[in-house]
């Protein structure tokens, strides 16, 4: 996938890019890596794509959950 394709998918991801950060405490930054790698990860073999934003962010979200001290002390 080429940068400016993925560049402005991301301006779109921005407002749950975000969310995810302030949710998670994890930086916008190391957020919006994550997605990125998850994004293209699932493009891969999609049929459909209007539904790759919101499972990348649930995907996003789990990752970062699992990742957490908190919810390792938590299982």
């Amino acid at each position: 996938m080429s940068s400016s394709i993925v560049r402005d998918e991301l301006l779109g991801d921005e407002p749950a890019i975000r969310l995810l950060s302030r949710r998670t405490g994890v930086s916008p930054a190391d957020v919006r890596t994550l997605f990125v790698q998850e994004l293209a990860r699932l493009q891969i073999g999609a049929k459909v794509r209007s539904y790759l934003p919101a499972l990348t962010a649930s995907n996003v979200r789990a990752l970062l959950r699992s990742a957490s001290p908190i919810a390792a002390e938590e299982r």
